[in-house]
């Protein structure tokens, strides 16, 4: 690999982190936002064992969160 193409990884990884980080925080704050890939409401689910979900009802956005 080059520079640049671990310049355009770390820009990637990046953006997608600040993307997942803006998702969790709406939804925290309890805006309704929709699955990009299915469209359905993407909700936050309880925490159970120190761990609860955000996700929509199909699966296709599902983020772990690991609560301290």
């Amino acid at each position: 690999m080059t520079k640049l193409d671990f310049s355009a990884l770390n820009k990637n990884a990046a953006d997608s982190y600040h993307q997942q980080r803006n998702l969790i925080k709406k939804v925290c704050k309890g805006e309704q936002i929709n699955c990009q890939h299915c469209q359905l409401i993407i909700s936050l689910i309880p925490a159970q064992d120190g761990i609860a979900f955000i996700r929509c009802n199909k699966g296709c956005t599902n983020i772990e969160l690991e609560l301290g």
